[in-house]
């Protein structure tokens, strides 16, 4: 997916009960050695596991005590 908009999910802006759901629609349509981002208010910690189980990496960054970016790529 070339488009930048389409590489981030900002989970800002998700129902709570959607985020699964749309994490792996995401990844679902992530080819393998793609990558793309998530956006968070808080550290999505919870997601770990579920994230991992999808098949990919997880590595976050913490901007501000507000806002988490975690990078996700589908392993091959």
């Amino acid at each position: 997916m070339s488009d930048a908009i389409e590489q981030v999910i900002d989970l800002r802006r998700i129902e709570s009960h959607l985020i699964h759901s749309t994490i792996a629609q995401r990844v679902a349509h992530t080819a393998a050695d793609e990558s793309f981002w998530m956006i968070a208010d808080h550290d999505p910690v919870e997601l770990h596991d579920f994230l991992i189980d999808l098949g990919l990496t997880v590595q976050t960054f913490i901007i501000s005590e507000k806002e988490f970016r975690v990078f996700l790529g589908k392993i091959a």
